[in-house]
């Protein structure tokens, strides 16, 4: 791998391969604003050859690959020093003769189909009063058991993250890298939600962003003791759709494992619809 240095260089690759990849596969959903973040963060590296351009960004734990191919779709991705994972989306029953190629095609390289996931989406301003009854009655529940939800200081953002990647449920790619600063904005713009015990001890936390106008839940992790029969999760997710409504945002989105029938049922119950929009997610160890 090449690190790439600067948005030119990347740009001329695309440009340099634009008829080789033109009809055959591209899975590179890398927007302008992201690949200049990871060329400041030297985190950001590229394979070129004859039938395929990779792009590689270092998310501390794992590397996530984007693939452009050519129509032959022959692809050639080597082993690193820590696990690849490429992400490939599109609409349920509805996977291109390419996509399908590709998949064989990374199976022949020593991939293996780690996870399979769909887009879920809540429209909370349709429901303004029963999403905030419903609230109510969770946060009334919790705060007799001395739980409290709300918005996370910079303070605590060693429970958050030992949380986070303590938490078996959540996956390394299913959230970005980022680093101590941009957490601390992100808390700071009030990216962070969590639930407190009587001690003002994290026991849950949600990250989540706003992109494109809409709500985009990023990872929930809730400490095993207080899982269950507390409910956080549930009073959590009402917290955010409250968040929305009062930012007057009209789409809430989320991933959920297409094959945890628990979950699906359980999203579908707090207001979520399962949408047609599938990931697979694809990792070479």
């Amino acid at each position: 791998m090449e690190k790439l240095r600067n948005l030119d260089e990347y740009k001329e690759l695309l440009s340099s391969y634009r008829q080789i990849y033109l009809s055959g596969y591209n899975n590179n959903y890398l927007s302008t604003d992201m690949v200049n973040r990871y060329i400041d963060l030297g985190r950001i590296y590229f394979e070129a050859n004859a039938k395929s351009l990779l792009f590689f960004t270092n998310e501390e734990t794992y590397y996530r690959l984007y693939l452009l191919s050519g129509k032959e779709l022959e692809i050639d991705v080597k082993r690193q020093d820590k696990p690849i994972m490429l992400r490939n989306i599109y609409r349920k029953g509805k996977k291109t003769d390419a996509l399908l190629k590709l998949e064989r095609e990374l199976e022949k390289q020593g991939f293996s189909l780690d996870d399979e996931t769909a887009q879920i989406l809540a429209r909370p301003m349709e429901d303004k009063e029963t999403v905030r009854l419903k609230y109510d009655r969770a946060a009334s529940y919790l705060n007799r058991l001395g739980i409290k939800i709300g918005y996370a200081k910079e303070k605590d953002i060693s429970q958050i993250l030992d949380l986070r990647n303590h938490e078996q449920l959540l996956k390394d790619y299913y959230f970005f890298y980022q680093t101590e600063e941009e957490i601390l904005e992100d808390i700071r713009n009030g990216y962070y939600r969590c639930a407190f015990n009587h001690l003002g001890h994290v026991c849950a936390a949600q990250n989540y962003s706003i992109k494109n106008g809409a709500v985009q839940g990023c990872w929930l992790a809730v400490k095993d003791e207080y899982k269950v029969r507390y409910g956080i999760g549930s009073a959590m997710a009402y917290h955010s759709f409250l968040y929305a409504i009062d930012k007057g945002i009209s789409y809430y989105y989320g991933w959920v494992a297409r094959d945890n029938s628990k979950s699906v049922k359980y999203h579908q119950s707090i207001g979520y619809e399962i949408c047609d929009k599938w990931a697979d997610e694809w990792l070479l160890q």
